[in-house]
């Protein structure tokens, strides 16, 4: 597998993985073997068509979707394992193919936001005042009170007469 590392600007990062054309093969055979049980051409049973047949009537490409999610998972896994450590990547990639051609390396390439890089200023010798943050005991008592208001359910009764503590 090969990667390549691109910086764009705003904290973007390219990486661009090549898998080989075995792999790649091997991913078509693995897609092929999920779907041939789907797969129905005339003069053959359900699951029993041969591969060259089915790549023939609807050419080679028909299993380079699934191949390429065969594939994608585990190689940008080890691309982020080789790339994070030059790359601090804190999002999930967004991936687009590049190429994909039987015979040929599978190339992909992977999205990736960084961790912002951060420059100080000048943070040394700047005067903040001070503020006065004393609480007086009326003023706990007055935002009790307010609570306690905010708080409180009026019941109207109306089956007795007014009694103390209603």
């Amino acid at each position: 597998m090969g990667l390549k590392i691109e910086k764009l600007e705003g904290n973007i990062a390219k990486l661009t993985i090549d898998v080989p054309a075995e792999e790649f093969a091997a991913a078509c055979e693995k897609a092929y073997q999920k779907n041939k049980k789907k797969i129905s051409v005339p003069g053959f049973r359900a699951g029993k068509v041969p591969k060259n047949v089915v790549e023939k009537m609807y050419g080679k490409e028909v299993f380079y979707d699934d191949a390429a999610n065969f594939i994608i998972p585990d190689a940008y896994g080890n691309a982020y394992d080789e790339a994070i450590k030059e790359l601090d990547i804190v999002s999930a990639p967004k991936i687009e193919v590049m190429e994909i051609e039987d015979g040929k390396p599978f190339v992909f390439t992977a999205e990736v936001a960084l961790k912002p890089e951060v420059k100080l200023g000048k943070y040394k010798g700047v005067k903040v005042d001070k503020v006065d943050a004393t609480v007086s005991d009326a003023d706990v008592d007055a935002a009790i009170e307010k609570e306690r208001k905010n708080q409180a359910r009026t019941i109207e009764v109306t089956d007795r007469k007014v009694q103390d503590g209603d």
